[in-house]
C-alpha cells in the first residue's frame, strides 16, 4: 500500500494550476476545520472536563499535517533583555501557526476558575502521498515536546509512542485516515479501544473513497485491486462495500453508503452513534455548499456529544450568516432564516409533546438526549431546555421536583415529568 496514493494522484489529479488549486482548497478546509473545532468544540469540552475535577489535562492531537509556509519563527525577545535570554529565544524551534490557537486556548483554560491544561501536538506527516515506512527503531528516536509543539512524524509512525505518553489523559484526535498514510482497521483499533475519554474527529475526503472503490473493482493490476479490497474490508470489518453502486453517475450514493458502513463499524466501540458532519462553505452571495469532505465524530461522553452538537449548530449558523453579509437583501434573508428557525422550533415542540405523551418518558435528560441524537446539530442544548421550560409554564407537562433551587430550573435526572 506504500505507493497507493502516488498511483491514484497520477491518475486523477491534473497538472499545473489544477493541482495547486486542489491543494489550496484542502488547506483552506483543514485550516477552517481546526479553527472551528478549537473555538466551538474543544473549548467547551475542556471546560466540561475541568468541571468534573477529575482530569487535570487534555491533549489535542492534530495529525492533519502541516505545510512549510504555516511555520513561523518564535517571538524574539526585545533588545532590553539580557544576552542570555536572547540566545535562548533564538534557539527556540519554529512554532507552527496551526498550534498558536491551541496555545491561546490553553492559556484561557489555565486561567479559568476551574483550570485544566490543554497540550497540543501537531504531527508533520501531512503530504498528499503516502511515505515509505520508516525503520522499526524510528519510534524509539522520536522526541515528543514537553509542552505543545511539533512532532516530526505521521500518526502511523508516532501513534504507539503518543498513546503511551497520553496514558490516562483525555484526548481529542484529529485524523485523516486517507491522508499521508492509509489507515487500516488495525491502525484505528488502539484509538477505538482506549478506556479513557477519547474524542475521534476523522476528516474523510469523498474523492479518496470514490477512488478506493473504483480501484478495488476496476484496477488492471490484480495485486493492487486485492490490496485495496483488503483495505476496505479491514476498515469496515465486512465486505458489504461490494454491494454499493458501481456506476459513475451513482458515485455520490456509493460514497455516502461507504461512510454509513464506516460509521456502523466504528459504532461497535462507542455508546453513541457516530455522527457524520457536513462541512458547509460560502460558495457565493447567499449561497452555501458542502465541501466534498465529511467529519466523522465518535465519543463515549455525553458532555462531549453536547459540545459537538452545539459546535455544529453555531458553525452552520455562522457560515449562512457570512453568505448573506453585504448582499442587497441581507435583512430579508436574515428574516427568512429566523422565520424558518422559529418554524423548526415549533415543530420540535410538537415532537417533544408527542414523544413525551406516547412514550411516557419521565426524565428530561433522557428525552433530550434522544432528540439531540436524531436531530444532531439542528438545535442547541439551550434550545431544548428553553422548550421544556415553556412546556412547564404552559402546563403541558408537570414536574415533580426533588429539590428545586431557583425558578426556571431545568428538570434533571432526579426530577420526574408527568405529561398531560
Amino acid at each position: 500500500m506504500n505507493d497507493l496514493w502516488a498511483d491514484l494522484d497520477s491518475r486523477t489529479v491534473g497538472q499545473g494550476r489544477a493541482r495547486r488549486s486542489r491543494r489550496l482548497n484542502e488547506q483552506i478546509i483543514i485550516s477552517t476545520l481546526r479553527t472551528w473545532l478549537l473555538q466551538d468544540y474543544a473549548a467547551a469540552y475542556c471546560r466540561s472536563l475541568a468541571a468534573t475535577r477529575i482530569f487535570r489535562r487534555c491533549y489535542w492531537i492534530d495529525a492533519l499535517g502541516i505545510e512549510r509556509q504555516n511555520e513561523a519563527p518564535a517571538a524574539q525577545e526585545n533588545g532590553t533583555q539580557s544576552a542570555g535570554k536572547r540566545r535562548r529565544a533564538n534557539a527556540r524551534e519554529t512554532i507552527p501557526q496551526a498550534l498558536l490557537p491551541v496555545a491561546a486556548l490553553s492559556q484561557q483554560l489555565a486561567e479559568a476558575d476551574k483550570p485544566i491544561t490543554l497540550r497540543g501536538l501537531l504531527l508533520s506527516g501531512g503530504s498528499s502521498r503516502r511515505k515509505a515506512t520508516r525503520p522499526a527503531h524510528h519510534e524509539q528516536s522520536l522526541v515528543l515536546p514537553k509542552e505543545s509543539g511539533l512532532v516530526q512524524a505521521s500518526w502511523l509512525e508516532a501513534g504507539p509512542l503518543l498513546l503511551k505518553e497520553l496514558e490516562q489523559s483525555p484526548a481529542i484526535f484529529l485524523l485523516n485516515p486517507f491522508g499521508a498514510s492509509t489507515f487500516t482497521g488495525e491502525d484505528l483499533a488502539p484509538l477505538c479501544q482506549r478506556t479513557v475519554p477519547t474524542e475521534l474527529c476523522l476528516l474523510i475526503p469523498h474523492r479518496q473513497i470514490a477512488l478506493l472503490l473504483q480501484t478495488a473493482r476496476k484496477a488492471k493490476q490484480e495485486e493492487r485491486r486485492q490490496a485495496v479490497a483488503t483495505l476496505l474490508t479491514s476498515l469496515l470489518r465486512s465486505d458489504r462495500w461490494k454491494r454499493l453502486p458501481e456506476r459513475e453517475e451513482e458515485e455520490q450514493q456509493a460514497v455516502s453508503g461507504w461512510l454509513d458502513l464506516f460509521c456502523t463499524a466504528l459504532r461497535r466501540h462507542f455508546p453513541f452513534p457516530v455522527q457524520r458532519i457536513a462541512l458547509p462553505f460560502v460558495a457565493g452571495s447567499a449561497h452555501v455548499e458542502n465541501a466534498p469532505y465529511s467529519l466523522l465524530f465518535a465519543t463515549r461522553r455525553q458532555d462531549s456529544l453536547v459540545s459537538m452538537n452545539d459546535a455544529v449548530y453555531h458553525y452552520h449558523e455562522r457560515v449562512h450568516a457570512e453568505s448573506r453579509s453585504g448582499v442587497l437583501s441581507e435583512r430579508w434573508f436574515a428574516a427568512q432564516e429566523q422565520e424558518r428557525h422559529e418554524q423548526k422550533l415549533h415543530q420540535l415542540q410538537q415532537h417533544v409533546l408527542q414523544q413525551g405523551r406516547t412514550l411516557r418518558i419521565r426524565r428530561w435528560p433522557d428525552l433530550r438526549q434522544q432528540l439531540l441524537l436524531t436531530q444532531f446539530g439542528q438545535f442547541t442544548l439551550r434550545d431544548y431546555d428553553m422548550l421544556i421550560q415553556q412546556l412547564l409554564r404552559d402546563g403541558e407537562v408537570r414536574c415533580e421536583w426533588r429539590q428545586r433551587a431557583v425558578e426556571n430550573d431545568i428538570p434533571g435526572n432526579d426530577d420526574t415529568l408527568f405529561w398531560r
